[in-house]
């Protein structure tokens, strides 16, 4: 009989939280890793240069091509205070030993686990070089009862979801797995601001698989009540480096239509009064749409353009729950402000359906494949609108033609080519807003701002982070921005 396999990280339970097994696939992986040398370039080169017996510091310094005095400073600061070279110029057992390690160029080998979503298949941005097991103490109407403290004797019985069997036959999607590799850096580099005493980082450039098949495990996570903010529940994440994990929430979304068990479980934790007349599926996503409708109670324009009223809803749910918090999660900064430059785009989106551009207007992409010297800023220069400022048409200058004709041609491409593409829009349509509304009510600079910012700060490169009160900001900024087209929403143009 097989024994079923749980793991449980050190993760702190949130408050009201209920416990959750979550199933995955366990793959153990191998990956090459650089070995820390203890040299530099100028200590190998002179142990190097000792060991064959050449230790008079001038002949060193005319062979290296290095000044003599640099040479004496190294090996009377460095190189003899370490233990690698004698007072006489001769290598120690020691220093033979660090210069071998050094001009070895092969790479340690290390195991490490990866894990595969075992009900929607996809990669979690989490890796780890540990697996934290821990056993059931019985097994009870089929499900694991665990003990949660000894001394009192106190018993968990969690909720466990099941393994999805087709998963079993998909091919793995490598590409992913590296981007869930460097969603698991980034979201590692904002928690270590949070927590100096992190383990250090799995770093992966390459890596093989050491078996053909995965391990069926499960890992212990919690749901719970998101009191602070506006959704009514969470799931905290597994291995703890964020408070919630959005990559187990929208799996689970999908469940529950097919999963009463899990939806009443659910239900338990919210804990409000459901009605007798809807299911636990339907009670919990009808709370999550009167959340919707109350957030967007002073926004009634929204219901004419449902792609506006969908973004507008997720920023207000996350500036909420940013403005809640004494102490902001990074993800949850970072989400705003990607959910903010969302909002701004599907108004442009609903623009260009409203108010379509002539694409004939631009170059052919048979003649050409993008703009000449100067072309984009005489394109922008001959709208004449007051709102195209020099800064204005400088930056979105910038675009590449095939990514404007996109925006012209499809309503999808970056956030400026969509705001050039909307732009061509306002060539012999009158009642175009971008014609009827002033420079301070279109603010185009702050806009472009706002998608400089979401593409340097809001990414997974781990490089610059966007913080809370600049992200609210944007959102405030938004927010105002989409409402400034209210006229001209329930045109009947574009839904």
């Amino acid at each position: 009989m097989v024994v079923d396999r749980y793991l449980r990280f050190d993760v702190r339970r949130p408050p009201d939280g209920r416990p959750l097994l979550w199933p995955v696939r366990v793959w153990k992986v191998l990956y090459p890793t650089k070995r820390v040398l203890r040299l530099n370039l100028f200590q190998e080169a002179l142990l190097g240069l000792a060991r064959a017996r050449c230790q008079d510091s001038s002949e060193m310094a005319k062979l290296l091509g290095l000044d003599r005095e640099l040479v004496a400073f190294i090996t009377a600061t460095q190189l003899i205070p370490n233990g690698w070279m004698t007072t006489l110029g001769t290598l120690t057992p020691q220093g033979e030993r660090v210069l071998e390690e050094a001009q070895d160029a092969s790479e340690e080998v290390r195991m490490g686990y990866a894990y595969q979503d075992a009900i929607s298949g996809n990669w979690f941005p989490r890796f780890t070089e540990e697996l934290p097991e821990i056993e059931a103490k019985r097994i009870d109407d089929g499900y694991p009862i665990f003990l949660r403290d000894l001394d009192s004797g106190k018993e968990d019985r969690p909720f466990r979801l099941n393994h999805l069997q087709h998963l079993q036959h998909t091919v793995l999607d490598m590409g992913a797995l590296f981007d869930a590799f460097k969603r698991y850096r980034t979201d590692h580099d904002h928690a270590k601001q949070r927590d100096d005493e992190l383990p250090t980082p799995v770093r992966i450039e390459s890596l093989s698989f050491v078996e053909d098949s995965a391990q069926p495990m499960w890992l212990w996570t919690w749901i719970f009540p998101d009191k602070a903010g506006p959704q009514p529940w969470l799931i905290a994440d597994p291995f703890g480096l964020q408070q919630a994990a959005s990559w187990l929430r929208k799996p689970l979304q999908e469940v529950l239509p097919r999963n009463d068990g899990a939806a009443r479980y659910i239900a338990g934790v919210v804990g409000e009064t459901r009605s007798n007349e809807l299911s636990a599926e339907e009670w919990l996503r009808s709370l999550e749409s009167q959340t919707d409708l109350a957030l967007l109670a002073d926004y009634s324009w929204s219901r004419n353009v449902p792609l506006v009223e969908g973004f507008l809803a997720s920023v207000l749910r996350r500036r909420s729950l940013l403005a809640g918090q004494e102490r902001s999660w990074q993800e949850d900064v970072t989400s705003l402000l990607i959910e903010t430059h969302n909002l701004a785009e599907s108004v442009l989106q609903w623009l260009l359906k409203a108010y379509p551009p002539d694409i004939r207007r631009l170059p052919h992409w048979k003649d050409q494949r993008d703009w000449k010297d100067g072309e984009a800023q005489y394109y922008l220069r001959f709208f004449n609108l007051s709102c195209l400022t020099d800064d204005v048409i400088k930056r979105l200058s910038t675009q590449r033609l095939d990514q404007v004709r996109t925006a012209a041609k499809l309503g999808s491409s970056s956030l400026k080519a969509l705001l050039f593409a909307g732009l061509l829009g306002t060539v012999d349509q009158v009642g175009h807003p971008f014609l009827n509304l002033s420079d301070d009510e279109l603010r185009l600079s702050r806009l472009l701002d706002m998608a400089d910012a979401r593409n340097k700060k809001a990414g997974h490169s781990g490089g610059e982070r966007i913080d809370r009160e600049e992200a609210m900001e944007y959102a405030d900024f938004v927010i105002e921005w989409v409402q400034i087209y209210e006229g001209w929403y329930g045109n009947g143009k574009a839904q």
